[in-house]
This record gives structure tokens, C-alpha cells and sequence, in this order.
């Protein structure tokens, strides 16, 4: 009976670590991406914009199956589209459309991020 409740005690310890990693792992990869993006939309020479948005994207792919593996797939979905539609409106040179598709970008991301937050709420 002693030795169960060692193992259990240890089986919650040891999951309520990994939620807590997850989290700050999630908050970590997604802000640096968020930041790029918004850099994107702010910058005056579209060509610099574009490189960092597609900074931006590179950074998503090389994360895409860590983050798809903790987060719910309805914004990964959607964020996906918002990166074609980015490439898009890079392609044509539609800097209005593209500034705003970068800042809906790193609105969902960083939502994303606060949604695995390292927090005591995000916890339970």
C-alpha cells in the first residue's frame, strides 16, 4: 500500500512537471515569432517586412509539430491559412493587406501563448 502511494505521488509530481514544461516551453517558442511578425507590420521597406515575416514562418514550421502536439488544432489550422494568405499578399505586393495579415498573425500566436501560459490556472 506504502509503495502505490510513493508511485502515485511520483506519476503526478512527475506530470504536473511536464504540464509546467509544456507550458513554458509553448510561452517561449510562440512570443519570439509573435515579435517578428509585429516587426513585419511596422516596418517601412516592405522587402525588409517580408524577410522577417518569412523569419517568422520558418520559425512556425520548425515548431509546428511540438506545438500541434500541446495546442488544439482549430488556431493551428488558422494560422497556417494566414501564412499562405501572407505569401500571397508578399507575392503581390499588397503592403496594406500583408501589414494586416502580420498583425492578425502574432495576435493568434500570442493568444496561443497565453492560452499555455505557465500559470497556476493553466495548471489545473
Amino acid at each position: 500500500m506504502e509503495r502505490r502511494f510513493y508511485i502515485g505521488v511520483g506519476l503526478l509530481l512527475a506530470i504536473l512537471f511536464l504540464g509546467l514544461l509544456t507550458g513554458w516551453v509553448m510561452e517561449k517558442k510562440q512570443l519570439p515569432t509573435a515579435e517578428l511578425l509585429e516587426q513585419a507590420a511596422q516596418t517601412e521597406d516592405f522587402q525588409s517586412g517580408v524577410q522577417l515575416a518569412r523569419q517568422a514562418k520558418d520559425r512556425w514550421r520548425k515548431q509546428w509539430k511540438a506545438v500541434a502536439a500541446a495546442a488544439d488544432h482549430t488556431p493551428m489550422d488558422e494560422i497556417d491559412t494566414l501564412f499562405a494568405e501572407m505569401e500571397v499578399f508578399a507575392r503581390e505586393e499588397e503592403q496594406v493587406h500583408f501589414a494586416a495579415c502580420c498583425k492578425q498573425l502574432a495576435s493568434l500566436l500570442r493568444a496561443v501563448a497565453e492560452a499555455h501560459k505557465l500559470s497556476w490556472w493553466n495548471v489545473l
